[in-house]
């Protein structure tokens, strides 16, 4: 009998040839709000409430929308928050995803990890784990969570993934607070062996409040940091396919990738197409996850600019992170501009493409 050989392929080349087949692959499901930490920046921490906790999906609810994405053809799967392992279920939603076959990735704040958690985790092994890593000083780290000895969980949590053999990687996001701290994050992240990278996209948190703004680096220190760093990489809260590099004026209210490959799931079950937009969402209490994608894309990829905009004709969105849900929180309307993203976006298309460019409210001031 003739042995079977399997063809052996990178796996970039497989993730890449998978995501361009032009269905849903990948999920994000937020297991809870739910969360040991408080962090001045978190878009859904005001949902961090005992107040809030009832309205999240049951055991029973994760498992059946778990089923249907496996039905449906998703093949990675993350489990995020809040904390996703403040769950007490988190096991039993994690080894049933695991059965299912899922590529599975959990984020976390890393100060949950105890010798228990990790010898569950390497019994069946995630694909890897996604640390945040905002601060490496431990009276900016615990202002920064507002609960004091949270960096010695931190520290404690992270040297026993070290030790673990687990595969993960740690994420910063630069703010004008911990901005001087980017060397020594860098540093301590990379003892781990694992390559260093920021984002500085910050939005507004999800009841609207747009106070968690305050922490955004100015243009100029974004500048500074990226040149100093040689570093600009898409936030994993952002959802673009067409991120560094200039595209035609559009009058699609969506440019980047959202209604293509990717759907997001809130704790309270809500699907829509990326982490941070609100425009179109459906219930998985109400729809199937098949009814719900096809209800929420079409929808997404039906918005249109209605008004003159200066971001319908603008050349550098490429470059820029603008999100219509954080718009319209800030201002009241999803089509207008952010000048502060503007700013950033004009940076980053003239650095990246050694291009000099119009700002894309030029006009607006000059009139």
């Amino acid at each position: 009998m003739a042995e079977t050989t399997i063809e052996k392929r990178p796996y970039k080349d497989f993730s890449r040839g998978v995501h361009s087949a032009g269905k849903v692959v990948k999920a994000q499901l937020e297991l809870t709000y739910k969360c040991n930490l408080h962090c001045v920046h978190c878009y859904t921490d005001p949902y961090n409430s005992a107040e809030y906790f009832p309205r999240e999906l049951q055991t029973s609810e994760i498992k059946r929308i778990i089923d249907e994405l496996a039905d449906y053809g998703v093949l990675w799967l993350s489990f995020s928050g809040g904390e996703a392992l403040k769950r007490k279920d988190f096991f039993e939603i994690y080894d049933y995803a695991f059965k299912k076959g899922f590529v599975l990735v959990i984020f976390t704040n890393g100060t949950c990890f105890t010798p228990a958690v990790i010898e569950r985790l390497k019994a069946q092994p995630p694909f890897f784990i996604d640390v945040s890593c905002h601060s490496v000083r431990e009276e900016a780290f615990d202002r920064f969570t507002q609960v004091p000895g949270s960096f010695r969980k931190f520290m404690d949590g992270m040297e026993l993934l070290r030790r673990s053999g687990l595969p993960f990687r740690l994420k910063t996001k630069a703010m004008n607070w911990n901005k001087d701290e980017i060397p020594e994050i860098r540093k301590y992240v990379q003892s781990f062996n694992v390559e260093f990278g920021f984002t500085t996209s910050l939005s507004p948190r999800l009841n609207g409040d747009v106070s968690s703004l305050e922490h955004r680096l100015a243009p100029a220190d974004i500048k500074e940091l990226e040149t100093r760093e040689d570093i600009w990489k898409n936030d994993e809260e952002s959802c673009a396919v067409s991120r560094g590099r200039l595209g035609a004026p559009s009058d699609a209210l969506y440019r980047c990738g959202c209604g293509t490959d990717t759907v997001h799931i809130s704790a309270w079950g809500e699907l829509g197409t990326c982490t941070l937009e609100y425009e179109s969402r459906a219930s998985l209490r109400t729809f199937s996850v098949r009814e719900a994608v096809e209800k929420v894309f079409n929808e997404i990829k039906s918005l249109r600019f209605s008004s003159e905009s200066a971001c319908g004709t603008c050349e550098i969105h490429g470059f820029c992170e603008r999100s219509p849900t954080a718009i319209r929180r800030q201002t009241g309307d999803r089509e207008q501009p952010d000048a502060y993203r503007c700013d950033v976006a004009l940076d980053r298309a003239e650095r990246l493409t050694k291009t000099t460019l119009e700002h894309p409210l030029a006009a607006r001031r000059n009139s």
